[in-house]
Parts: structure tokens; C-alpha cells; sequence
């Protein structure tokens, strides 16, 4: 517990000019965790998809090795399980911000360069 104190408790500190009088409603709290998700979540969202990717290769790559078998077994669970997370919790932020008539525009995702 004492661990985690010491982990959680900069970031609180970080975050106490935030709470104290920078944020002026809740609308603005809103807002401003929909931006950063907006922008978080398909990075994530490509890093979950990747260590997928790499779990079902690594599951054919192990042959008849059942050890290998189970360890990519369960890392393709977690990418699934971590993939409907970031996705839910997309969706969840979409839905707070109609509830709230936050702005609703669609986050602009430009993986690849303009050529």
C-alpha cells in the first residue's frame, strides 16, 4: 500500500492546480478528458493491436512447445480484453460528452503524412 502511495502521490500533487481554480465548470473537466483521450486512444489503441499481432504470430511460431502455447494464449486474451477497453472507454467518454453537449466532433486521426 505504501508503494502505491508513494507512485500516486507526485501526480496528485501535479494535479492540485488543476482542481484548485484552472478548471472554471465541469463542462471544461469534460472537454479537456475527451481531448486527451481523443488523442490517446488510437495510439493505444494501435499498441494493443500490435502486441495482438504479435501473441498470434508468436502462437504459430510455438509449434508443439505447450508452454510458449499458453504464454501467447494469454497475451492474445489480454490484447482483446485491452483492445475492448480503450474502445469502451472511448465510447463512454462519447457518451458523456453528448450527455453534457460537450463538442461532439469526431477526433481527426492522420496516421499517414499528407503526400
Amino acid at each position: 500500500m505504501k508503494k502505491i502511495i508513494k507512485k500516486v502521490l507526485p501526480f496528485g500533487l501535479l494535479a492540485m492546480p488543476f482542481f484548485a481554480g484552472a478548471v472554471s465548470n465541469v463542462n471544461d473537466v469534460f472537454a479537456l478528458a475527451e481531448s486527451i483521450l481523443g488523442k490517446l486512444a488510437p495510439m493505444l489503441v494501435a499498441v494493443a493491436v500490435v502486441i495482438l499481432l504479435i501473441a498470434i504470430l508468436g502462437y504459430i511460431k510455438a509449434g508443439g512447445d505447450e508452454e510458449k502455447k499458453k504464454t501467447y494464449k494469454d497475451l492474445m486474451i489480454y490484447g482483446i480484453i485491452g483492445l475492448f477497453v480503450m474502445v469502451s472507454v472511448w465510447g463512454l467518454v462519447a457518451i458523456l460528452s453528448g450527455t453534457f453537449n460537450l463538442n461532439n466532433d469526431i477526433p481527426d486521426v492522420d496516421i499517414l503524412p499528407n503526400f
